[in-house]
Order: structure tokens, then C-alpha cells, then sequence
């Protein structure tokens, strides 16, 4: 490599580990209650106490569903009143209970210092002052200090001011735009100081980003996808919308991409914990189902975790305190659904760059800039020449994440792609879109995976893969990277995206990372591997398999694989070394497969074939266990008993509760006699507890 391409690696990991950070160290957000107006595109639909699937099947009694919902709801207030930081003084006013004070103000100071994630803390500001902002209890100056803070701050990128906040993620840009669309509405004859605009302008710049945001999730999906970190973040402003809005229809649309969130919630649940691939994700969030930060809202939504791990969770105390937001009572039910013995969900979500020209999306606009910024689009060669534009127009030649490309600001375009070409593995390694997500889940095991994404790509936060058996025993693999807390770190992310495959309970994991990877990053692969979380762990001919309860799980390394022997990570890191290397990973049960031991003897005995660990093409060939003979080569799709799987794209979701196509306007979801349809185009949302 030349110099300058040398500098540009640097600035490229430097900038697509920052920029598509923001949110991980920073504060939470506090929660909704009441909304003034209600969106009147809603539509509610009674439903009977009980319904029924089919003939022979136990009724589903909704009365019970919705009245365990509604209890856990108000204890989750109760509890997160017990604690400190602002989403506790929520609670407790909602309560009636004294606030401290002091939590409120670090809570104005955080805003006021424009720091990365003060969005975070706005959003919470906004839901306290339109619930309780005429409330006694909140001292008078403090109302008026909160007040200023937000009729004098920075909403957006075009607005005057030099910061650390990143505007950009995907959960960034709606926290934002909700928060000015909805402060601007309202104080709308009051000027606001920074910007010199007034509440009129601000809230209708603010509901045009709001707009495009809830339209963009409603046709493409999340492309944080399934993230047990950010979908909090999305929860909240989701929130506020629909609470506050003044525009009914922007609520009405808020309400449905909230739907959406919680039907990820209620599909891909397994004994309480979200342990699926997801498009954003770090190590704390991974290594148990205790840790995420979506973890007490879905107590809060199907009490299907044991209790609650946290006090004042951002989306469990938003919950908590909304009143015109009420989950669909088919959402609820499907998230308590173990009644089917097995099921397959694909979903797809977010954009590549060459789809975005047909989807109205281009690489001309500061808009469409914003839409791939959301997506991780930063540095890869179709945007950079965009991004260099953004940054020019934004003043953000300063800002932490874009300072380290200062050097390239006036080089030429063709430079600029050509380096980025010349890096893909990281300057492609953010971008979020066109993700393919696969699951399959039992009442036992569920195993997930993002099935051909960006392998050999620098990984920076994706989590690829996982079977999860409940919130303590899971199974996932990563390349080590060695980046800082955004990735990729040990855990976090991976130095290097595998090529997956999966077929229901089985999945293919080829690890081949390209030449300037590994001389950055150690050669070596890895597995999380939590033998405390499991009830059995039994080692047999390169196989690992655990049990938990009825559920179980293999795996299998074609590098010879050690156990961790030092360091935080003992019982729990199995280590292989060498840069290239197949993993396999198969989930059953005892009802589908028999005692573990049988589980055990039948996978241990099966065929497995790997060729190019060292050199030439690596390919791996497994004849699994009641499911067939798997086989991928790397670069090509796998194929079962010689059929080619996952040639084509995903529809935007598949599987026993929703068929929605690629670009179709409309989507039912049905479980149980329930229903719940969203028609995008006139915006109405209807169905059972609406």
C-alpha cells in the first residue's frame, strides 16, 4: 500500500467504528403516558374472551392475556420507581411519590452539554414535560431551566453548532426529529435561540425527517435489525409520537412501525431472552439474555423472562406510562405462543446500494445521504464521494468520528472510491442493509443467523449468529478484533463476517477472511460457549453439545477448538486457532430427537467433510441429523441433498404469523383468531385491543 492508502485504512476503521457508534456509553430515556389526541386513522376492533386456532386446540383466553399484561405493566411502574436517574422521578410522578431533584437536573446538564447520545436524554425530557410539565411537584425553575435548554438546542445537522453528538444511526435520526417535531409544536410561536427558527418551523422540519423515518421502517424494516441495544432507542421516541403528536396520522404510522418492533419481539423470543442475529449489538448484550436492555420490556409484554433485571429501563418505563399506545392482542399472544412444535421466520431488512435508485433513493441529495448514513453507509465506495459532501455542507470536519479523514477533504473523487474499493472489507464492513434473517424455533432451542451477509467483511457490530436455549445457555462465534468498545472487540462484532447458511435446526459458519484482515487482526476464530448456563455438557469427536432443560445444542469446529484457560472468559471461550476455519451448529430437542444421549450418538456420528482450511476453496459438507446433506463452498450458495438454497432474496417477512412480499403496502398478522393489518397507503391500523 501506498501512504495515503495506509492513512485512508486508518481513517476508515477509525471512522465506520465511531460513526457507527453512538449510544453504547451514553444515558437512557424516560417513558410515556398520555396523549391528547388519539390517531382517529386507528381503528379498534372488539374481540371475544377467547378464541380458538383449531378444532381440538385449548381457547386462548384473551381476557387473561391482556389483564396479565396490564398487572405486569403497573408493577414494572412500581419497580422502576424504587430507583435513581430520571426515569425513576418519572415513575415516581406518575406515582404521586417525591422526586429527587437532583437526578433531574443531571438530567438537563447531559442535554445541555451536547454530547454524544443527548438525544437520548431529550427524548426523555420531552415525555416528562408533556406529561407532568404543569405538575407542582416539579420545582418552578427546573421547569423553566428545561424549557430554555430545549428552546435553545441543536435539533439537527443544518443547525448552528459544533459538537459531539452523533445525528446519524438509525435510532439517532428518529430521537431527533421526534424530539423536534415535537418541541416545536409545543412552543410554536416561540423563537428558538440556536437556530433563530420559530416552534412552527422547527416542528414542521422535524415532521418531514418523522415522515420519511416511519415510512422508510414501514417499507424496508429496521436495518438495526433485532438489536437488543438500539430497539429501546427506536421505543421511545415510537412513544412519544403516538402519545404526542399533534397529527393524528403521524401517530396513527408511529403505532404501526411500533407494531412492527414488537412483532420482532413476540417471533424471535425464545424463553424470555432476544437472542438472534442482529444488525447492532455489543458484548454485553450478547453474552446472556440478563443483560439486554430490551430485556424487561418484553417481561413487561409476555412474562416470559422470570422478573424484571433493571430499574428505569428505557422502553419498559415508556411502557409503563403510555396510555394511548396499546399492544395488538395478537402481538401478545404470539409472544406467549409455545404451543406450535416447530417453526421457520425470514425476514429482510434494509437496502443495498444498488436497490436504492429503484426505491427512490439516491446518491445526489444531503436526504438520501442521511438514508445510508442510517444504514452504516459511510465510507463504502457508492456513498463516500456523498459523504464527503455531507461533511463539507455540515462543518463536521471536527466532529470525532469524520476528524481522522481531514487529510483526503480535497482529494480527488476517484481517489477517494478508489481507496475505498481498495478497503472494502472495512469501508463496507458498517452498511447495514439487505440483510436475510433466519430462524428457526422450537419451544426448546432457536436458532437464528443472517444468512449470506458481507462475508470477509470487517464486521463492526453485526452479531451473525446464535442458538439460544433460554437466557443463560446460548451458543454464538466471532472473529476477534481488538478495536475499542464499538467494535469489533473480543465479543463485539468480528474482525471478519462469516458466510452462513441455514436450514431450519442446522447451520453452515465459513470463516475466510481476506489478506489485509488478517494482518490486522489475530488469526483465530472463537465460540461463547457458557458451560454454567447449561444442565449437561458433553465433548465427543470435535463436537460440543449442551443441554438445557428438553432443548439442545451442537457444535462443532474443523480447527481444533481449546477452552479458554485464563482470563474472564474461562468455561466459557472455546478457542480455534488459524484464520480460516467451519463451524457447524445444530439445535433439537428432546421431543423431535429423543433423550440428549441419542442427540448426542446421532450428530457425533454423522459425516462431516471439510476441505481448504489451508489453501484452495474451503468448503465444509455435513450430512445432519434428520435434516439432509448440507454443503457450502465459500463464495457459493450452500445446497441440501444438491438443491440450492437461499437463491433469492427474502420477502419482507415470512412465516406462521405474517407473509408480507418485498414492497407490498399492506401486512396482516393473524395467531390464534387474532388479527392485526396495517394498510401503509391510507394508514389505517386495525384489529383486536388497538
Amino acid at each position: 500500500m501506498t501512504r495515503p492508502s495506509l492513512l485512508f485504512a486508518a481513517a476508515l476503521l477509525a471512522v465506520a467504528a465511531s460513526g457507527c457508534g453512538g449510544g453504547g456509553s451514553g444515558r437512557a430515556a424516560p417513558a410515556a403516558t398520555a396523549s391528547t389526541t388519539a390517531p382517529t386513522t386507528s381503528t379498534t376492533t372488539s374481540t371475544s374472551t377467547s378464541t380458538s386456532t383449531t378444532p381440538g386446540t385449548p381457547a386462548l383466553d384473551v381476557a387473561a392475556l391482556v389483564a396479565g399484561y396490564e398487572a405486569r405493566r403497573a408493577a414494572y411502574l412500581a419497580h422502576s420507581a424504587t430507583g435513581g436517574g430520571h426515569y425513576a422521578q418519572l415513575a415516581r410522578l406518575e406515582l404521586g411519590l417525591p422526586i429527587d431533584r437532583r437526578s433531574l437536573d443531571e438530567l438537563v446538564d447531559f442535554i445541555a452539554s451536547r454530547r454524544d447520545t443527548a438525544d437520548f436524554g431529550a427524548t426523555a425530557l420531552v415525555r416528562l414535560l408533556y406529561l407532568h410539565g404543569a405538575n407542582p411537584a416539579l420545582p418552578q425553575d427546573w421547569r423553566d431551566r428545561a424549557e430554555r435548554t430545549l428552546l435553545g438546542w441543536r435539533y439537527w445537522l443544518d443547525q448552528p453548532g459544533r459538537d459531539g453528538m452523533v445525528f446519524w444511526s438509525e435510532n439517532h435520526v428518529i430521537m431527533f426529529a421526534a424530539a423536534e417535531y415535537l418541541v416545536g409544536a409545543r412552543h410554536p410561536q416561540e423563537v428558538f435561540t440556536n437556530a433563530g427558527l420559530t416552534g412552527a418551523e422547527h416542528a414542521r422540519r422535524g415532521r418531514a425527517r418523522v415522515e420519511r423515518w416511519l415510512d422508510e421502517r414501514l417499507r424496508f424494516g429496521f436495518s438495526e435489525w433485532c438489536s437488543p441495544v438500539y430497539y429501546p432507542h427506536d421505543v421511545a421516541p415510537l412513544l412519544n409520537l403516538i402519545d404526542f403528536a399533534p397529527h393524528p396520522e403521524v401517530a396513527a404510522r408511529a403505532a404501526m412501525v411500533l407494531d412492527l418492533l414488537l412483532l420482532d419481539l413476540a417471533r424471535l423470543t425464545q424463553q424470555g431472552s432476544f437472542g438472534v442475529t442482529a444488525g447492532r449489538a455489543y458484548a454485553q448484550h450478547k453474552l446472556s439474555g440478563r443483560g439486554q436492555s430490551i430485556g424487561d420490556l418484553i417481561e413487561v409484554l409476555f412474562g416470559t423472562r422470570g422478573g424484571f433485571q433493571r430499574v428505569g429501563s428505557t422502553a419498559a418505563t415508556q411502557f409503563a406510562t403510555s396510555r394511548a399506545y396499546r399492544p395488538p392482542h395478537v402481538l401478545l399472544a404470539i409472544g406467549r405462543d409455545e404451543a406450535r412444535p416447530r417453526r421457520v421466520e425470514r425476514a429482510r431488512a434494509g437496502l443495498r446500494f444498488g436497490e436504492g435508485p429503484a426505491e427512490g433513493i439516491g446518491f445526489t441529495s444531503l436526504d438520501d445521504g442521511v438514508f445510508w448514513w442510517a444504514q452504516g453507509g459511510y465510507m463504502a465506495p457508492e456513498a463516500i464521494g456523498l459523504s464527503r459532501r455531507m461533511i463539507e455542507a455540515w462543518g463536521l470536519w471536527d466532529h470525532p468520528a469524520f476528524s481522522p479523514l481531514r487529510p483526503l477533504r480535497h482529494a480527488p473523487e476517484p481517489l477517494l472510491v478508489g481507496l475505498s474499493q481498495a478497503l472494502g472489507p472495512a469501508s463496507r464492513g458498517s452498511m447495514l442493509g439487505g440483510a436475510n434473517i433466519y430462524a428457526f424455533k422450537t419451544p426448546d432451542a432457536m436458532l437464528s443467523s443472517v444468512v449470506h451477509y458481507a462475508p470477509g467483511r470487517v464486521g463492526f457490530q453485526q452479531h451473525a449468529w446464535q442458538a439460544t436455549l433460554d437466557q443463560d445457555a446460548l451458543v454464538f462465534t466471532t472473529a476477534p478484533g481488538n478495536l475499542g468498545h464499538d467494535g469489533p472487540t473480543h465479543w463485539t462484532g468480528s474482525a471478519s463476517l462469516p458466510q452462513i447458511s441455514q436450514w431450519e435446526g442446522v447451520a453452515l459458519i465459513l470463516y475466510d477472511p481476506p489478506p489485509g484482515v488478517r494482518a490486522v487482526f489475530a488469526e483465530e476464530t472463537h465460540a461463547m460457549f457458557p458451560r454454567a448456563g447449561f444442565d449437561e455438557v458433553v465433548e465427543r469427536a470435535g463436537w460440543v453439545f449442551g443441554r438445557k432443560g428438553q432443548g439442545y445444542v451442537a457444535l462443532y469446529s474443523a480447527q481444533p477448538a481449546y477452552w479458554r484457560a485464563y482470563g474472564p472468559d474461562v468455561g466459557r471461550e472455546l478457542v480455534a486457532p488459524g484464520a480460516r476455519n467451519a463451524w457447524l451448529c445444530q439445535v433439537g430437542r428432546e421431543a423431535d430427537d429423543g433423550p440428549f444421549d441419542a442427540f448426542v450418538d446421532a450428530v457425533a456420528r454423522a459425516r462431516v467433510d471439510v476441505q481448504g482450511l489451508a489453501h484452495g476453496d474451503l468448503t465444509v459438507e455435513f450430512d445432519a441429523p434428520g435434516v439432509g446433506h448440507l454443503r457450502m463452498r465459500w463464495g457459493e450458495r450452500a445446497t441440501l441433498d444438491g438443491r440450492a438454497l437461499h437463491v433469492d432474496d427474502f420477502p419482507r417477512l415470512d412465516g406462521p404469523y405474517a407473509r408480507q412480499a418485498w414492497g407490498e403496502r399492506r401486512l396482516e398478522v393473524r395467531h390464534a383468531g387474532l388479527s392485526l393489518t396495517h394498510d401503509h397507503r391510507t394508514g389505517v391500523r386495525a384489529g383486536e385491543g388497538l
